[in-house]
């Protein structure tokens, strides 16, 4: 089933910081010289977008901070700008994807049916939890949904850690390499902007800019007996009884998993489009930080030439999560990077697997 891309919208949190500001300004005093040295010199990162005005923040206290911008708020823009000049009734199936509901409950499509003047049959599906790797399956979960004749879908991503993190670093006294969780915790602080992607998908091509083969989709899970403690996150109670955001990271075997299955999941694709692999011209990673994607562009043997947009966006909107996705293909047209008889490819991956999204330009 062919999947097009009508059109793909970007939208980030209005407040711009540099790395090398966050550390040297605005927590210089909780943070080692050598974390702050790696912050600023390891990360591949110069530029992150906020939902918080940090000017306006003491991080030296324990209270909780509201942001600025809620999540929903950023889906209802980008939809605005999606939909404008197309019929709101001609979506059957609303898909939003959450690295951060700022509500658990109830899902940001009970909100964002009404307000955008959705029709009443319309199907939603809500993905919390497959982080980074979800456009693949809201991908495949479309051409189901065109295969019912229930017409075109609307997907949005978000990614929204800051609130979870900011409140755990506000909470930590002192962070240097030798703690752990502390030192993870303010990596992923550090890297994460609050940014939200959205599409249209359709089965027509009219209007359409990107096509994507849903058979050419690849998925691999880590079904390794222990893989799944490689990372969790969860709320927890902390001394004081206070719900507070705790994570566990094992970036060393979480990178290595991923780039393993990143390699097979190549391997897969060379079999399955012989004709069509000689074709990609530029491939596109998650922007997981400058080590994960070096590590799994090394292990597959990708020409450094054909890496170097996932690296500049990276470096200047940081870890966009699984918003990096449509970030890069957006860009690969708008750039007119690939021409109309050749093939982007994105590695897109999360803490469930590797998926990897070939996609042509119309």
């Amino acid at each position: 089933m062919k999947v097009n891309f009508k059109k793909i919208e970007i939208l980030k949190a209005k407040y711009r910081y540099s790395v090398r500001e966050i550390v040297d300004d605005f927590l210089r005093k909780k943070l080692d010289k050598e974390v702050r040295d790696f912050a600023k010199n390891e990360l591949g990162i110069e530029t992150v977008f906020k939902s918080f005005d940090f000017s306006k923040i003491d991080f030296f206290k324990n209270n909780f901070e509201e942001p600025r911008i809620s999540l929903n708020d950023l889906y209802y823009r980008v939809s605005k700008k999606i939909l404008s000049g197309s019929k709101p009734r001609n979506i059957g199936l609303l898909i939003t994807i959450n690295d951060n509901q700022q509500h658990l409950d109830p899902s940001p499509t009970v909100e964002l049916v009404p307000r955008l003047s959705l029709k009443k049959n319309i199907r939603t599906q809500n993905f919390q939890g497959l982080a980074c790797s979800s456009l693949s399956e809201a991908v495949l979960n479309s051409a189901g949904n065109f295969y019912l004749g229930n017409g075109e879908s609307l997907v949005l991503i978000g990614t929204y850690y800051t609130p979870w993190f900011l409140d755990r670093i506000k909470q930590i006294k002192h962070i240097s390499k030798k703690n752990k969780s502390n030192f993870y915790n303010l990596i992923y602080f550090l890297i994460f902007s609050d940014i939200v992607g959205g599409t249209i998908l359709s089965p027509k091509k009219s209007q359409a800019n990107i096509q994507v083969d849903s058979d050419h989709i690849l998925t691999l899970k880590d079904t390794n007996k222990r893989g799944y403690d490689k990372a969790t996150l969860k709320l927890s109670s902390d001394a004081k009884n206070r719900i507070i955001f705790d994570m566990n990271l094992n970036p060393k075997k979480l990178r290595e998993t991923t780039a393993n299955l990143s390699l097979e999941n190549l391997r897969l694709l060379k079999q399955k489009i012989p004709r069509d692999y000689k074709k990609i011209k530029i491939w596109g990673f998650h922007t997981a930080g400058k080590r994960f994607v070096d590590h799994i562009s090394q292990k597959c043997r990708i020409e450094k030439s054909q890496t170097k947009l996932t690296y500049e966006l990276m470096k200047r909107t940081g870890n966009t999560g699984a918003v990096s996705s449509l970030q890069f293909m957006r860009e690969v047209v708008n750039r007119k990077l690939i021409s109309q008889n050749s093939l982007g490819c994105f590695f897109d991956y999360g803490w469930e697997g590797v998926n990897l999204l070939p996609f042509k330009k119309l």
